[in-house]
């Protein structure tokens, strides 16, 4: 979800149905995690849908929202509602081998929390990405700026680099989260964290191989909070600090319409202010529709 979820949410899929000059695609998705550990935090669920849309190669947007309900050990609840959307355009120049993608992200946030410190949250986030036209190499530079209540705001900066090799067949991609919170005390006495994203990427042969056609490896090391994840379309507006995670994710082609991944992973947070070191495992599954 944008807020309480994992950062696996909105991965992207490189499957598309052509309808004319416009590439389509919509996600669905569903995610259950349980807080092992935890003080006061019980289990997580979410369900979303993502439909993006490319023209030609000019340019695409995205529209999205989602569903979360977190369960608290005590018996309350807080139920969530998040939109997003983005917009992207290419710009090609003659001294570059490959196209300049300039893109806006928005998401906006809406909960019951009673202290209403993930409340109304918005965020504004743009991104210049370079991709060179034979899928070896990616750079990119984002920004985002979350705006809280009760006196607090995030900027964010991360920097990627992402190379393919083995014939496009591999492509490992690290990004850096570098976060400066506005005010500590909102942000676990954490006035700036950092924290390294990797992703290893491999495709295979749906065709030998019993329809599985992609497995990717993430991790996360480091300290980040109040992170927002671009590939993932998710605002962690969870006010405790992510200290790693792990997952693992498959993707099959179960028609030349319908994709399906299946992924789990582990997160690790700490809430500094009771002293509450704890784990997020889950389970995500999400169906690419084409048409």
């Amino acid at each position: 979800m944008a807020g309480f979820c994992v950062g696996i949410m909105g991965l992207q899929h490189t499957a598309f149905a052509e309808s004319g000059d416009w590439q389509v695609k919509a996600d669905t998705q569903a995610l259950y995690g349980t807080y092992s550990s935890s003080i006061k935090r019980k289990s997580v669920s979410s369900t979303g849908l993502i439909v993006s849309a490319d023209y030609l190669e000019k340019g695409g947007f995205s529209l999205g929202g989602n569903y979360t309900k977190l369960k608290f050990n005590g018996g309350s609840i807080i139920n969530q509602q998040a939109v997003y959307g983005n917009v992207r355009y290419n710009v090609y120049l003659d001294a570059l081998p490959g196209p300049l993608t300039l893109r806006l992200d928005g998401h906006a946030i809406n909960n019951n929390d009673t202290t209403g410190n993930t409340d109304n949250v918005t965020v504004v986030a743009p991104q210049i990405s370079f991709l060179n036209y034979d899928k070896t190499f990616y750079i990119d530079l984002g920004y985002a700026r979350s705006s809280y209540k009760n006196d607090l705001h995030v900027q964010q900066w991360t920097p990627t680099l992402g190379f393919g090799f083995n014939e496009g067949t591999d492509w490992v991609q690290v990004r850096g989260y570098f976060i400066n919170p506005s005010n500590a005390l909102r942000a676990q006495n954490k006035s700036k964290t950092s924290a390294v994203d990797m992703k290893w990427t491999h495709w295979l042969n749906p065709e030998t191989s019993l329809g599985l056609e992609k497995v990717q490896i993430s991790g996360l090391v480091g300290e980040r909070i109040y992170a927002v994840d671009g590939d993932a379309a998710a605002v962690y507006n969870l006010a405790d600090v992510q200290r790693g995670s792990v997952s693992l994710a498959l993707q099959w082609r179960l028609s030349q319409a319908f994709h399906l991944m299946l992924a789990a992973g582990n997160e690790r947070y700490l809430d500094n202010t009771i002293n509450d070191s704890y784990n997020n495992r889950f389970a995500y599954i999400d169906l690419t529709t084409q048409w």
